[in-house]
Order: C-alpha cells, then sequence, then structure tokens
C-alpha cells in the first residue's frame, strides 16, 4: 500500500499556510519523492502517517505498575506528571510496549494534537500513524542518529530513547548532543550519524567521539516504535471512506442479483404460461366439448374418469382399481387383511401383526406390490399403497 508520511512543524504553529516536509512512499516503502507543501496541497494516498515535531514530544522511562486495560491507561498521566512543567490535565500521555516492567512514556500537548489531526481530517487526510520525530530516524546499532533541521533538530540515543536539539551555532555541536555524551559515561556511541550540513572533522574533535555525515534514507522499512494515535485518537476502525470499495461491491453484487431474480422470474413465468397453453391446448383437443379452461390437469382427469365409467373400467387410481390390482397382487395372503382404508389417493390395508411378524414377510409383500405397478410403505401392521408415480 502507497503511504504518505508528513513531518509536522512544531503544533503551535501548525496552520493552513504551513509548510511541510512530505515523502512519498511506494508498496515497499521505498521514497519514491520528497517535497514541500501545504497541508491542502499535499498528495492524497491510501496511507497518512505524520512524524511529530520532536519539540513537542516528551520522552520519559518509567516503570508501569501491574495494571493493564483502562487502569493502567489511568496511571499513565501520574506517572509522566514529576516530570513536567505544565499541568497534567492538558497531557495526552501514551506508552511504548513494556519490557520487563519498564517502558517509555510520551507526552505531548492534547488540545494542540487534537486540532493538527482536525485540520488534517478536514483536508479529507485521515492519519494512520503518527511517531515522534526523535523516533523515527534510523538506527543501528552502538550508533547516535542525528537530524538538523534549519530551526530545530533531534537525536536518537536508543529503540525507545531520543530528544530534541536546537540548531547548531558557529558550527559548533548542539548543547544537547554534549550533554547527551557526558550523561552518557560507559555508552558512549561508537560513531554519530548525521543528517544535515555539518563540518563532521570539527565535531569529532570536538566531542571525542567519530561524527558521520549521512543522507536521509531512501527506506522507511522500519516499523514504529511507539505509536502515538491510541485510546481517544486511534485510527477510526469505521471510517466509511475506507470501507467504500466494499460498499460500492456490495451494491453492485446486491444489484446484480435483484436483476437476475426478476430475469428468472420473467423466464419462469413465461414457460409457465407457456406449458398452461399446451395444456389447455390438448384438453380441448381430447374434449373439444369443454366451455371453460379453469384446472388443465383436474379437468383432464375428470374427462378419463368420465370416459373409463362409460366404458364399464374403473379408475385404477381410486378404490376399487387400487383394491383389485392388490387383491391380485397379494392373493395368498388374504386371510391376513382385517381392514382397508381408502385416504387421498392411497389404500392402506392393515394385517393381522401375528401373521407377518417376519421382515422378510414384508418385504416379499413390497416386492409382489411394487410388481403389479404399486408403491407400498409399511408402518407397524400396515400396508400403504397407492399407483407408482401418483403421489409421494
Amino acid at each position: 500500500m502507497k503511504a504518505l508520511r508528513v513531518a509536522l512543524c512544531p503544533l503551535a504553529e501548525l496552520g493552513a499556510e504551513s509548510v511541510l516536509e512530505f515523502e512519498l512512499l511506494d508498496d515497499k516503502r521505498r521514497v519514491l519523492e520528497r517535497g514541500r507543501a501545504v497541508p491542502a496541497a499535499l498528495p492524497h494516498l491510501p496511507r497518512t502517517e505524520l512524524v511529530v515535531a520532536a519539540a513537542d514530544v516528551l520522552l520519559v522511562e518509567a516503570t508501569l505498575p501491574p495494571l493493564s486495560g483502562a487502569r493502567l491507561r489511568a496511571a499513565l498521566p501520574a506517572l509522566a506528571e514529576p516530570h513536567l512543567v505544565s499541568s497534567i490535565e492538558s497531557a495526552y500521555v501514551v506508552a511504548a510496549t513494556p519490557a520487563a516492567g519498564r517502558t517509555t512514556l510520551a507526552v505531548i500537548d492534547r488540545a494542540l494534537f487534537a486540532r493538527a489531526l482536525e485540520l488534517l481530517r478536514r483536508l479529507k487526510l485521515e492519519p494512520a500513524s503518527a511517531v515522534p520525530e526523535q523516533l523515527a530516524l534510523p538506527l543501528s546499532a552502538g550508533r547516535w542518529r542525528m537530524h538538523l533541521g534549519p530551526a530545530s533538530g533531534c537525536l536518537r540515543l536508543s529503540a525507545l530513547r531520543g530528544i530534541g536539539c536546537s540548531p547548531s551555532q558557529e558550527d559548533a555541536p548542539p548543547v544537547e548532543l554534549r550533554l547527551a555524551l557526558e550523561q552518557a559515561h560507559d555508552a558512549r556511541p561508537q560513531a554519530i550519524e548525521v543528517e544535515g550540513p555539518c563540518p563532521a572533522d570539527a565535531w569529532s574533535e570536538t566531542l571525542g567521539v567519530p561524527v558521520v555525515a549521512v543522507e536521509p534514507p531512501q527506506s522507511r522499512s522500519e516499523p514504529p516504535a511507539l505509536e502515538l494515535l491510541q485510546y481517544e485518537f486511534a485510527p477510526r476502525l469505521a471510517d466509511w471512506r475506507a470501507w467504500r470499495p466494499a460498499a460500492v461491491l456490495a451494491a453492485l453484487c446486491a444489484l446484480t442479483w435483484v436483476v437476475g431474480l426478476n430475469v428468472d422470474a420473467w423466464l419462469m413465468r413465461r414457460e409457465a404460461f407457456a406449458l398452461r397453453a399446451h395444456m389447455e391446448a390438448t384438453l380441448r383437443q381430447a374434449f373439444p366439448a369443454t366451455p371453460v379452461v379453469l384446472d388443465p390437469v383436474a379437468q383432464m382427469r375428470r374427462g378419463v374418469a368420465d370416459l373409463r365409467a362409460a366404458a364399464g373400467s374403473s379408475d385404477p387410481r381410486e378404490f376399487l382399481g387400487l383394491a383389485a390390482t392388490l387383491s391380485r397382487a397379494l392373493a395368498a395372503e388374504g386371510d391376513a387383511v382385517r381392514a382397508l382404508e381408502f385416504r387421498d389417493g392411497a389404500l392402506r390395508v392393515d394385517f393381522d401383526p401375528r401373521a407377518l411378524e417376519a421382515k422378510k414377510q414384508r418385504e416379499a409383500l413390497l416386492e409382489k406390490a411394487s410388481a403389479a405397478g404399486l408403491a407400498g410403505r409399511w408402518s407397524d401392521a400396515s400396508l400403504s399403497v397407492r399407483l407408482k408415480g401418483d403421489g409421494p
């Protein structure tokens, strides 16, 4: 997924006319383009990432209490309060993933951060991630990384440690870098990598540590070390713009289904009309004297029954027809019959339970009935038969 990476200016100065640095990243997070633009002129890509100026984010190391969820969130401001000069009520505090009970807290002004996010959202830029500038710098083992801008800079000391720096004056290294080296003691780096203009040889002699001038990286593959968009500022999972392609696809599927259903219903109705017309034509051909056709199947059966009655033969589906067919098929078992009942085109024969207790006897009766053109089914000592292909 392509992404837009925007470096914010100090939040107090951010406005519609602020010129921001940005990077365009491809699917493999390689830098395609770097540029500067006001917020309204920033490119719109599927993913937007923010880099918050180091001056706006205070990183504090802390030991977390054995809490989780909402209770841990409520305890974070109290952990950061001793390190703040301003009121804790105005601070927004988030924590990195803890390791061995310790972690790094990020403290930022809540109102300024909310204003910056709202400014971007009004421009239809929905941030998916935000990281402190000092923790967005690449990190190499045994080395520190510094970025020098025209008005400010930042220094990354380790995976979760970093500070903001003032710009260097008269080619001298920033005072924050000197203090960090003095406080590092045995943890002094093997070298310091600096992005931006700096006299590397002079700084190396002054600091006593090799200083290497480097170019900004051409790839941004490192995961965020500390995510600022948490809690109430977390990305909106239900943003309709993210679901717009799926909604359009679902609407197209529903429209296709409705159209297909109506076309199928029209074809079936057309087929039903053609079938009924054929049945009416067949009925009138067989019985030309029929005045009105209401139910062709029932009227055809009634006409055939009338013809059979006139010829002196019975309908094989009626009681006499079924009883005569069954009696011929089961002539040897006539003494075991106790009662006959005809209902809904089926003849039920009740046998003496003692006469047909064996399973093989019942199966033999079914075979005889089938050979006579009847379909049978046993239920206890009762056999229900009807013509094959007639009814269920």
